[in-house]
This record gives C-alpha cells, structure tokens and sequence, in this order.
C-alpha cells in the first residue's frame, strides 16, 4: 500500500467515482450555490421592486425597507459572483472525479546506436541484437 499523497488523492478519486458519493456530494454543493443565488435575487432584487411599485401603501414589514432604499447591488453582485466561482469549483472537481486513469509509465529505453553512430530504429535494433546472440 502506497502512503503518499498521490496515492491517496488517486484512491479517493477512485472509491468518490465507484460509490457516487463524489457526484452527489457535487451536487449539493451547487444546489446549495442555486438556492442562495435564488435567494439574494428574492431579497435584494425583486422584493425592492415590489415595494416601489406599491409606493409603501402596504401594511407588511418586508416592504418597509425596500421603498426606502436602493436595491442593493453590491449584495446581489457577490452572489452571482459566489455563484460563478462555486459552478467553477465544482465544474473542475467534476472533471477530476470522471477523469481516466492514467497509464503506468513505460521505462525509456535508451537509443542504440550503430557502429558509426547513427541512430537506430526498434526493428535495427532488435536485427542487430540477434545478430549478437547467434
């Protein structure tokens, strides 16, 4: 069993792959990233325009504040922003999870050269190698 961090990262990309935890779990995360965004849009940008639009003719609490303020656009910005950097986060991660595993790495094998020089092929290599051995 391999201790390095490599192995451990390859593994838990592996056993997140085979039970789907890593998929739902991703899931959740963006979810949750779509609800807040749904939520600040609500608060900071629709309930102000509601307000307005009854110009403070109303008896509920929720209007009070919105006829008196602007929409506030710095909140609504920064959760389209977190929004966008959550899609980013868990698009990348995604990506990480379904990613094909890696081939096991062939030694090189050093040229071989000729008499004079040159180098050789695999097949020219190989002649002169039984060449050698006979």
């Amino acid at each position: 069993m391999d201790d390095t961090p490599k192995a451990f990262l390859e593994e838990l990309r592996s056993s997140m792959l085979k039970k789907r935890v890593g998929q739902i779990a991703l899931a959740v995360v963006l979810a949750e990233a779509i609800w807040h965004l749904v939520n600040s849009v609500t608060w900071n940008f629709i309930i102000p325009i509601i307000g307005r639009s009854l110009e403070g003719h109303t008896e509920s609490v929720l209007f009070e504040t919105a006829t008196h303020r602007p929409i506030p656009w710095e909140n609504l910005f920064a959760s389209i922003l977190e929004f966008i950097l959550t899609l980013i986060v868990v698009f990348y991660l995604n990506r990480w999870v379904h990613r094909k595993p890696s081939l096991s790495v062939q030694e090189e094998i050093a040229p071989e050269y000729s008499s004079v020089g040159e180098a050789l092929t695999v097949p020219e290599a190989e002649r002169l190698a039984d060449r050698e051995h006979r």
